[in-house]
């Protein structure tokens, strides 16, 4: 949380490259991939709340060791902090598809704008923090507001009357390998893949994007604030519209070409505020969609927790490469161009994932 807006700071103290960096930037989504897949079984083996709340925990040790001086801590500080996030991406899910089966579009609202609007936050307080305790420090108080939430989580279950998490049903045996072989399940994972790709890619580099265009940090780091404030409002609208009508394709569609608006706009010599707007309402609401579609195209819990585990697994296995990629892309041809060409292609195959995946069927 708030590294992109900080890698001309963390580049200049650490002397890492921009394909390092990239990779920097990856580490929690290279942990998503791989994380991702265990969440289920963890979910079955010992509950869906123990989970959650040990993936808090995962998530403030990452933080705390992700601050700490030596760059071998900031790569191992990423990899954990990414392997807590996955446990709660795949299993939160999972909970809405059991708690709240009437009201998936509302609860998968609140899930995913929570999440943009903390990343708005860090976004937008990373130059501001790091201006005044440096940019190690400003990393390190993401830590105060999620041991919060692990300490909220330790007392909640005790005092709601949900259903207990070993309401989670036993797992067919050949239910995982039946999820692998869905069509459809392959589907809502290239879209969920192609969209974390795109987004990865734009809150790691977007600031360079900007300064390199001729803005200043300064007014990066708000443009940058701006695409997640843009991208909190789709995610807020989307699952609220798509989830009460009997197909999303159209919707996953009119996401993605928002998308491509945007990244086709950054191309131009001077990026204006409106691309970056349309860009950031395409992959917020592109994200909702897709984890929407965990519970849409579902019939149970542990369906969902499976379908969200391999699309996770796999959707971030392919994000993973994007920083890294675009880094290498740009380093290679010496500027944006030839990186946000690929993007658009990329983007393109995100608009036909998502025209499948969001037809009224379900694995």
């Amino acid at each position: 949380m708030g590294i992109g807006p900080l890698i001309r700071q963390i580049e200049a103290d650490t002397g890492l490259s921009p394909s390092a960096l990239g990779l920097l930037i990856t580490m929690p989504v290279i942990a998503f991939g791989a994380v991702s897949p265990l969440a289920a079984p963890l979910a079955r083996r010992f509950g869906l709340e123990r989970v959650l709340m040990v993936s808090l925990w995962l998530l403030v040790l990452g933080v705390v060791l992700r601050s700490l001086p030596g760059t071998a801590w900031l790569f191992a500080g990423a990899g954990l902090l990414g392997a807590g996030i996955a446990l709660g991406n795949v299993l939160v899910p999972a909970i809405i598809r059991r708690d709240f089966p009437g009201r998936i579009g509302t609860m998968t609202s609140v899930f995913v704008t929570t999440l943009a609007g903390v990343a708005a936050v860090g976004a937008g307080l990373a130059v501001p923090l790091a201006g005044a305790l440096g940019w190690r420090l400003a990393l390190a108080v993401w830590a105060v507001p999620a041991a919060l939430a692990g300490l909220w989580w330790l007392i909640m279950p005790r005092r709601s009357g949900t259903v207990p998490a070993s309401a989670l049903p036993p797992a067919p045996a050949r239910a995982p390998v039946l999820m692998w072989r869905s069509p459809l399940a392959w589907q809502v994972s290239v879209f969920m893949g192609l969209q974390s790709l795109a987004f990865y890619v734009l809150v790691a580099w977007l600031p360079s994007l900007l300064q390199d265009a001729g803005l200043s940090a300064a007014t990066a780091g708000t443009y940058a604030f701006f695409y997640q404030v843009a991208c909190l409002s789709g995610s807020l609208l989307a699952p609220l519209v798509a989830a009460r009508a009997r197909t999303q394709s159209w919707h996953a569609v009119a996401a993605s070409v928002l998308s491509l608006a945007g990244f086709v706009g950054l191309a131009g010599p001077a990026p204006s505020l409106i691309w970056i707007l349309l860009g950031g309402l395409g992959s917020g609401a592109s994200l909702a969609l897709s984890l929407a579609f965990f519970s849409l195209r579902t019939h149970n819990p542990l369906q969902t927790a499976s379908l969200s585990g391999m699309a996770q697994s796999v959707g971030y296995s392919l994000a993973a490469l994007g920083p890294v990629g675009f880094g290498l892309l740009h380093d290679a041809s010496g500027g944006w161009r030839v990186p946000l060409v690929v993007l658009w292609v990329l983007v393109g195959l995100q608009c036909w994932a998502g025209a499948l995946a969001g037809r009224a069927r379900t694995v």
